[in-house]
């Protein structure tokens, strides 16, 4: 068994001692966006019992420090899902959160930030949005918005510097054991750090010092109200990475006035909200620790510790950033929204057992799903239970019954592991000669490697709760008949679409998912039909390959009904450019030829030559059995869940399959 020494021995921020080198990073299981079902407490500004619920498991898997969610420091720059700690009204509720995580074993703190411009998008839709005041470094708009936050004077220096202090104070004198200033990713602090948001000509801009003061005012000034012995945490950008933004140089030069203004740690990652916001919050395209040797570099001019965020999912990959010297902790809020119990597993060697995080970034592409819209909360593709811990505790069943679960992918495997947890017969019957569906294609697209992961997951799962899988086995009419079940649970999936115009049955037609499992051969000049995850990632493969690949889409990039989790559309559209592919946005597909396409450019045909078309254009519910057994069946209770409903993706597939599994 591998020991992760490094990662599992102690250490101090300050003087507050942690037990191990796994941080928590600031997660928001509310999801902060106007006109959702907030509980009412978080309509408040309060902690709902499902947040403290939620964090309360991660505190049980080992993490050393929960830095919990951001927290508002003034009434007047309030934003919608966000923790208020502008009064001492809070302080009780907050007492509560920091009790709980002690109780559970984890050292607790809040980040505190002010959002500066972005004030002008989040205070839209608010009850009483005049009671919001967007105050800024300098009065220029926040991305592509017309309005223009006020240019912060001296005395709103002032006024922002004594909010993050009192903020502090009413959270040391709720228990908590320190506290997290968020300076990086283009929220206040951050817009003064960087040339890009600060063009202010007096002391608070131009150079990096003068650029930093601001900040570390705020340090010095919670320093002074709370006592040196608090720890005082500082979350930074390394690099923004856009031209004339925060570059490591200047994060160089301005680490260590924060450790001399009074930070007792500093906390790495990268990116600014308005602009490359799918840096901060990186998906599978990204290599892991992306911000690590930023950090490495910041560890040289600082005597302090250094916490590295950003794309850290592997437990050996942690100990290996520690051990190397590149950061004293690490952090990640992802890979425990995915296993709470990631730390103990990680400490324990159980490598095999941690559902790991897939980087898939559904737990942001929430606005249209199910669960957003009843209690305004976010999901998790390998972790149903995510924001949902009380409601999901498995209950054993009173009553077992015996359960036919007819489909081996997601949705039917996370239905029949938790039927059998919870003490019922099932049976899991899978026409192929493999579990997990579509899924074995998008384990093959290369940066999902964890997606591979999270079916052998399962399947080591299904293995050790002794769930009868049936393997090569179609279910009929006539195999219920045979059987008797009392339940049957249809999850029969989608296959690919195909498109209804001329020359789509074409001998130059392939599909996207063949190109991924390696059937098809594909010629130089190739065109991908849609302009989706699959359609993005086919074309960055075959481009890789050295292929001409244009892109044609429908309509706009990564839109269909609606658009994709916007992170990876912008991650994935930055490296169809990088890579040379043509795109082709709102170019409907006309027809297909032997040596090419058309497509409605504009308002004119256009011919694109291609020697291999590839239809990356969603999929089709498998609905016939479902059709059969309710014909055939009318007295026997039958679900329908995944994709045969409704062609979704995987974070629907194991929501409806966990929620089937705690139904029945």
């Amino acid at each position: 068994m591998m020991e992760l020494t490094k990662l599992f021995s102690p250490a101090n921020i300050g003087k507050m001692e942690l037990k191990n080198r796994l941080v928590m990073a600031p997660t928001l299981g509310i999801a902060p966006f106007h006109g959702v079902p907030l509980p009412e407490e978080a309509k408040e500004d309060y902690l709902p019992p499902l947040t403290i619920d939620y964090f309360v498991e991660r505190a049980k898997g080992g993490v050393s420090l929960i830095l919990g969610q951001s927290c508002m420091i003034l009434p007047e720059s309030r934003a919608p899902g966000r923790a208020g700690a502008w009064d001492d009204k809070f302080i009780p509720g907050l007492s509560k959160f920091a009790e709980t995580m002690h109780q559970n074993g984890a050292k607790a703190a809040f980040q505190l930030l002010h959002h500066g411009r972005l004030l002008t998008a989040h205070r839209e839709g608010m009850a009483h949005p005049e009671e919001i005041d967007p105050v800024a470094p300098s009065a220029i708009p926040w991305g592509y918005r017309k309005e223009v936050a006020r240019e912060a004077s001296k005395e709103d220096i002032k006024h922002l510097v004594n909010g993050f202090a009192e903020a502090t104070r009413r959270l040391r004198d709720a228990g908590f054991d320190a506290v997290e200033i968020k300076g990086a990713h283009g929220y206040s602090i951050g817009q003064f750090l960087s040339p890009h948001s600060n063009h202010r000509t007096d002391e608070y801009g131009g150079s990096p010092e003068n650029r930093a003061r601001f900040a570390c005012e705020i340090i010095a000034a919670i320093k002074e109200r709370v006592g040196a012995d608090f720890p005082v945490i500082f979350l930074m950008s390394s690099s923004e990475f856009i031209e004339g933004g925060i570059t490591l140089e200047d994060s160089l030069i301005q680490a260590p006035l924060f450790a001399e203004a009074g930070a007792d740690a500093l906390h790495v990652e990268g990116g600014v909200a308005d602009m490359t916001a799918h840096i901060t919050n990186p998906c599978y395209i990204y290599p892991d620790a992306l911000f690590a040797d930023h950090a490495a570099a910041i560890r040289k001019v600082v005597s302090i510790p250094i916490i590295v965020g950003g794309k850290i999912g592997d437990p050996i990959l942690a100990n290996q950033i520690i051990e190397e010297g590149k950061a004293d902790f690490v952090s990640m809020a992802r890979p425990l929204m995915a296993d709470p119990e990631f730390p103990n597993k990680a400490r324990s060697g159980k490598f095999d057992e941690i559902r790991y995080c897939l980087w898939c970034n559904n737990c942001w592409d929430v606005t249209w799903r199910e669960s957003f819209r009843k209690r305004g909360v976010r999901s998790c593709t390998v972790n149903p239970a995510y924001m949902r811990e009380r409601e999901f505790e498995l209950k054993p069943t009173s009553s077992p019954r015996r359960v036919l679960v007819v489909g081996g992918g997601l949705a039917g495997m996370e239905a029949a592991l938790v039927l059998t947890q919870r003490g019922h017969k099932t049976t899991l019957c899978e026409r192929s000669q493999e579990l997990g569906g579509q899924w074995n294609i998008a384990s093959k697209v290369k940066g999902k490697e964890n997606y591979a992961r999270f079916k052998q997951w399962m399947s080591r799962e299904l293995d050790k709760a002794k769930v009868e899988v049936m393997l090569g086995k179609e279910v009929t009419v006539d195999f219920i008949n045979e059987t008797h079940p009392d339940v049957v649970i249809v999850a029969t999936g989608a296959l690919p679409r195909t498109l209804d115009v001329s020359g789509a049955q074409g001998k130059n037609v392939v599909q996207a998912a063949d190109i991924f499992s390696n059937k098809v051969n594909v010629g130089q000049r190739v065109v991908v039909v849609g302009g989706r995850y699959v359609g993005m990632e086919v074309a960055l493969m075959l481009a890789a390959h050295g292929k001409h690949v244009s892109l044609v889409t429908e309509r706009d990039l990564g839109q269909n009904q609606r658009f994709m989790e916007r992170y990876t559309l912008l991650a994935l559209r930055d490296k169809l450019v990088e890579q040379g592919v043509y795109i082709y946005p709102r170019s409907p597909l006309l027809r297909i030829h032997e040596d090419g396409v058309y497509i409605m450019n504009g308002i004119d045909p256009l011919f694109l030559k291609a020697d291999t078309v590839v239809l990356a254009v969603g999929v089709c519910p498998q609905r016939k059995l479902l059709e059969e057994l309710e014909t055939a069946f009318p007295n026997l209770e039958i679900h329908a869940i995944g994709d045969c409903v409704e062609a979704r993706d995987a974070m629907e597939a194991t929501r409806e399959g966990a929620e089937a599994g705690r139904i029945i």
